[in-house]
């Protein structure tokens, strides 16, 4: 298991330091695929995070989540949108 954390003092940094974090992460992941949910990564990820963390049950989520939350409430962390209704 990799968690890629990258910690920087000056804001000038930022964008090199976000880059390279981003970049190692989807590296990795290229050769390892998958994804463990409690370390969701980017924000921007969204249903490809959920997709990799989740697998093949990512579908039958998917139908849960329409049945029981289909508004969507518990949207936090990896989310696994509901399909409309």
């Amino acid at each position: 298991m990799v968690s890629f954390d990258a910690v920087w003092q000056d804001p000038q940094h930022a964008e090199a330091n976000i880059a390279w974090s981003r970049n190692a992460c989807a590296t990795l992941r290229q050769d390892e695929g998958g994804a463990y949910v409690n370390f969701p990564g980017s924000v921007e990820a969204g249903e490809a995070q959920a997709r990799a963390a989740y697998g093949d049950n990512y579908e039958r989520l998917v139908a849960v989540k329409t049945k029981y939350d289909p508004s969507n409430f518990f949207q936090m962390n990896v989310n696994i949108k509901p399909t409309a209704a």
